[in-house]
């Protein structure tokens, strides 16, 4: 045992012996001299460097800013900054945050020539200004941190763990690390910015923190007590507390900031859930408190309305004190000065919590956004139903058809229920899914038809010029809010596609039989409105080019009958002729008696001047080269329509092609070249000069020649080599419009867009249908709103939708839009509606106010974050309440009196205490001494912001 002990004693000191030998290698020099290195940083003096590099990068020791406006920091924006700090076995964040103020304050007492006192910064002016003191009692997720809360700061850093949520600092000596750190490199930069340390919970909101002025330090403490002391939740008792906390003796009183907050009944109105076309259970079947009022519309809109039955607006009355001396008032347990009837300011606070139908609805059918599953994983192939009969028939038998088909030339049927949802799988009936199509079709079901277009719609209410969608109450319109309905009430997306199945197959039944689609207004594809909208003004487009092209051929099956019975008539009476003629000839008879026109060839003049699909004349315009022939105006091809995808695809067409190519010139030329086709038809003897005079005048030029001579010619562009109308001039024959090719394939262009509509995925599909929506549910909120006499109040809230609107329409983007803001903005409108008829109920209309006081008080709401001022003694005779909402005051104090006690949720005590230069001792400033008290029930919070001098005397 001896033995192996010493071995081991052994290896050990050769093991302790080799290290201490490297360690003495690695600190000898050059010289072979051994130091020791005694300037190793430690992980408290790197962190003080790194605090002290971003302290420097903002700027903290430069003292900026006017003094603040009356509740500035709480409507003000704020510039924060976060950079992150590795420390110990934390990552620590620190943040830097800075009221964007408007410094339009006029300047205070300490900063007139003088009265300057350096040791002051504006850390002091914060704690001591009483316009900052207290904000709106009902917080937003959009509020002012918690520390500019409390003491009214405009600036301050913040350190606290990046994962403050699980590993927040616990221990003492964690608060010490930081809280020295904070002090030294404060002191180190010259810093008159504060700088906090957030320790424990995070939810419980407790800081530490420290500032520095040139001979000051303020020492920011909070605690809370879940049961404090009766003496403390008191102004006498808490200016005792306030004392003893003070450094030195202060000469002057104490100011003093009250303010107590009393909540009243909530008010709930229920306005419930409207579907269209459900017939099942609603929230009005769900029991609950609550007066029922149901929401009047003028015109009827497929989309949900009214608030969920949990929906309420909770009332706060908030009396203030703003400033008092610590002398003048008195506040115990006992008896207090601080009741409402004595407050010289007084407000009503409203907080909603609202949850519109609409807005839901809205927001779910945005999910349909990120859905790419097609149409067919949903109701299957073949869905179409009945195809197209061009489709049903040989394209060959096309070219020798002459004779309409039979389906066409009878009379429209209407269809039968069966064949309009015929293995269309879904989660809606038959009879359900026909109530939907009648209100898209209603001349179609004449029987159901509640909902017939009105003509007049067609022509007012919409601007082209601004919201990218469709005329209200339109096809579109009506699809798109029945789409997100469906989503959102009758079958999520299952229901969605089976309307959008059942719509496609209508559609496909109107091209079949020849019937323009309703509810579209009239003419070419406008690409000021949405796709969906000109792909079935195309579709109408064909349907009307298509029923054109038929009567032109009744017509002329009609004259080639005709001809033929003349024909034949005249070929009757010359075999007549011919029998009763002693004179019997064999040869070939030509008919030369009829005088030639012209001086020319007889053979030209028949075969090659005869004009063909003449429209009028040109005025009194004659031909250039025949002074004695008039110029005609040619019978030409309509214009071929195009939606706003097609230009785009041919745009990229041209793009990539090139200006130089031919193909390039083909596609531009098309419609040229049939209009000089069909020119030459009708003046043979025309040259491109006459051509341009009657289609494009301005390059038939005036011009005055060496002799003064005014005569004409073509423009420069005209003349140009190589000029493109030359060239299509030469390539034009003289063929009529009734020869030429069509320019447009009316059935070619429907399939394609029924084609494109059958194919579209349900990301596609809202796409195509969400802008109509949106519009059509800002349409339903304005119908509200003024049939609720309130149209006034959200007027320019309806217009800021309205532009928002406009702007995510026309975005060039390809990408869906995102319509977050604009929700929320379209959900705060209904939250705002809601609070309006609550705050109406609470004001007791309309048997003991009207509503043009209403409308004004709630206006005021809207400008003041849901405040209304109800006494200011400020704003009337000494010792008069001045009551701004007139009988609301009277209203509401009943309410308040019956049991005020119970009603009381809060007090607020802010005590400051400011010292100046006569006050100290050799004159030097004593600094700010500041508290905040916050009483609940037994709870109490205590913030402190304690100042020492430094300077030892």
């Amino acid at each position: 045992m001896r033995t192996a002990g010493n071995l081991q004693f052994v290896y050990f000191s050769l093991l302790l012996r080799k290290k201490f030998v490297k360690i003495m290698a690695e600190e000898l020099d050059d010289n072979d001299f051994y130091r020791e290195n005694f300037s190793a940083d430690s992980d408290w003096e790197v962190f003080n460097v790194q605090l002290g590099e971003l302290l420097q990068k903002w700027d903290v020791a430069v003292d900026m800013g006017a003094p603040l406006q009356p509740e500035e920091l709480f409507h003000c924006k704020w510039h924060v900054e976060t950079e992150r700090l590795d420390m110990l076995r934390n990552s620590i964040a620190v943040d830097y945050y800075e009221a964007q103020t408007t410094g339009k304050g006029s300047p205070t007492a300490e900063s007139e020539p003088g009265s300057v006192c350096l040791q002051r910064t504006n850390c002091h002016h914060d704690l001591m200004s009483n316009l900052n003191t207290f904000g709106p009692p009902i917080r937003s997720s959009s509020e002012l941190h918690t520390l500019a809360r409390i003491y009214g700061l405009r600036r301050f850093v913040l350190l606290h763990p990046v994962q403050a949520s699980g590993n927040y600092m616990k221990s003492t000596s964690e608060f010490n690390f930081f809280l020295s750190a904070a002090a030294v490199v404060a002191a180190e930069v010259s810093s008159v910015v504060p700088i906090f340390v957030q320790i424990h919970d995070p939810k419980w909101n407790f800081y530490t923190g420290v500032a520095m002025a040139p001979a000051l330090r303020t020492h920011f403490r909070l605690i809370g007590l879940e049961q404090a002391p009766s003496e403390c939740r008191y102004l006498s008792g808490l200016l005792t507390l306030f004392h003893d906390k003070l450094p030195s003796a202060y000469t002057q009183e104490a100011r003093v900031s009250v303010r107590t907050t009393y909540t009243l009944d909530a008010v709930r109105i229920r306005m419930p859930l409207y579907v269209p076309f459900n017939h099942g259970l609603g929230s009005e079947d769900i029991a609950i408190d609550g007066d029922v009022e149901r929401l009047d519309v003028h015109h009827f809109y497929a989309l949900p309305h009214g608030y969920a039955p949990e929906s309420s607006t909770e009332s706060y009355l908030v009396y203030t004190w703003p400033e008092l001396s610590e002398s003048v008032t008195f506040d115990s347990e006992q008896r207090t000065d601080f009741v409402p009837s004595k407050a010289p300011l007084g407000k009503i606070y409203l907080s909603v919590e609202a949850f519109s139908y609409l807005s839901l609805c809205l927001a779910d059918y945005q999910t349909v956004g990120k859905v790419t599953r097609s149409l067919e994983s949903y109701v299957g192939r073949n869905f179409s139903g009945i195809s197209s009969g061009a489709e049903r028939t040989n394209p060959l038998d096309k070219l020798t058809e002459h004779k309409l088909s039979s389906r066409r030339e009878r009379n429209y049927e209407l269809p039968s229920q069966e064949s309009l949802t015929k293995r269309l799988p879904g989660p809606m009936t038959e009879k359900e899914l026909i109530e939907l199509l009648a209100y898209l079709f209603p001349d179609m079901y004449p029987e159901m038809a509640l909902f017939p277009y009105s003509k007049q719609s067609f022509k007012d209410k919409f601007d082209p010029m601004r919201i990218k969608s469709a005329v209200p109450d339109s096809l579109v319109c009506r699809l798109s809010c029945l789409l997100a309905t469906c989503h959102a009430h009758l079958g999520s997306l299952e229901g969605m596609a089976q309307l959008w199945a059942a719509f496609t197959r209508q559609l496909r039944l109107l091209w079949d039989n020849s019937l323009t689609v309703p509810g579209i207004a009239p003419g070419f594809p406008d690409t000021r409105t949405c796709l969906l909208h000109q792909k079935l003004q195309m579709l109408n487009v064909c349907v009307e080019r298509r029923l054109q092209r038929e009567a032109f051929g009744k017509r002329k099956q009609q004259q080639t009958k005709v001809t033929a019975q003349q024909q034949q008539s005249k070929a009757g009476e010359q075999e007549e002729e011919e029998d009763e003629d002693e004179d019997e000839d064999d040869g070939e008879f030509y008919d030369c008696d009829e005088a030639i026109p012209s001086s020319g060839s007889p053979t030209k003049a028949v075969l090659s001047l005869k004009p063909e699909g003449r429209l009028k004349r040109l005025g009194q315009e004659r031909l250039l080269d025949e002074p004695e022939e008039y110029l005609y105006v040619p019978v030409t091809q309509e214009p071929v329509p195009k939606t706003e995808d097609q230009l785009q695809d041919d745009a990229e067409v041209m793009l990539k092609l090139g200006p130089g190519s031919g193909l390039s010139t083909q596609m531009m030329c098309t419609s040229l070249l049939s209009d000089m086709e069909a020119f030459k038809a009708a003046n043979p003897r025309g040259r491109m000069e006459d051509f341009i005079r009657w289609y494009s005048p301005k390059d038939w030029e005036q011009v005055v020649d060496d002799n003064g001579e005014s005569r004409h010619q073509l423009s420069v562009r005209m003349t140009t080599e190589g000029n493109t109308w030359q060239k299509v001039w030469e390539q034009a024959q003289p063929v009529p419009v009734a020869r030429q090719r069509r320019l447009f394939d009316d059935t070619n262009e429907a399939l394609k867009v029924l084609h494109y509509l059958e194919t579209r995925n349900m990301s596609e599909i809202y796409g195509l249908t969400i802008i109509p929506t949106l519009h059509t549910a800002i349409l339903k909120l304005i119908d509200i709103y003024s049939n609720a006499q309130v149209q006034d109040i959200f007027a320019s809230h309806i217009e800021q939708l309205l532009n928002d609107l406009c702007r995510l329409s026309r975005s060039h983007s390809n990408e869906l839009p995102q319509l977050e803001s604009l929700l929320q903005e379209l959900s705060e409108l209904e939250r705002r509606f809601y609070q309006f008829k609550c705050f109406e109920r609470l004001a007791g209309y309309p048997k003991r106010s009207n509503l043009p006081e209403i409308k004004r008080q709630f206006e005021e709401i809207l400008k003041n974050d849901n405040c209304c001022t109800i006494v200011d003694k400020k704003r009337g005779a000494a010792g008069d309440v001045l009551c701004s909402g007139g009988s609301l005051y009277e209203l509401l104090s009943p309410k308040l009196e019956q049991d005020i006690s119970s009603r009381l949720i809060s007090k607020d005590y802010v005590i400051r205490l400011d010292g100046d230069t006569k006050s100290g001792e050799k004159g030097l400033y004593l600094g700010p001494q500041f508290m905040r008290a916050i009483v609940t029930g037994e709870k109490l919070r205590l913030c402190g912001a304690f100042t020492e001098s430094t300077v030892f005397v």
